[in-house]
């Protein structure tokens, strides 16, 4: 699911995703995918995701 957003303090709008990790990792550009901040994240759900949680991730985009 997507919503688009006005964000006032940033000034821009932003697009914002929310799916299953998966889903969320295919629309993922390479930097992201590389970056340390991702690879804690992965770490994390992973971990959740084993033990039988349901996972989702949030994702944003600053639209031009």
């Amino acid at each position: 699911m997507s919503v688009i957003i006005k964000d006032t303090d940033r000034n821009a709008i932003v697009l914002l995703c929310k799916g299953a990790d998966s889903i969320i990792y295919d629309r993922l550009n390479e930097k992201s995918k590389a970056s340390e901040a991702y690879k804690q994240t992965s770490k994390y759900v992973d971990n959740w995701a084993n033990t039988g949680l349901r996972t989702l991730y949030l994702s944003e985009k600053i639209l031009t």
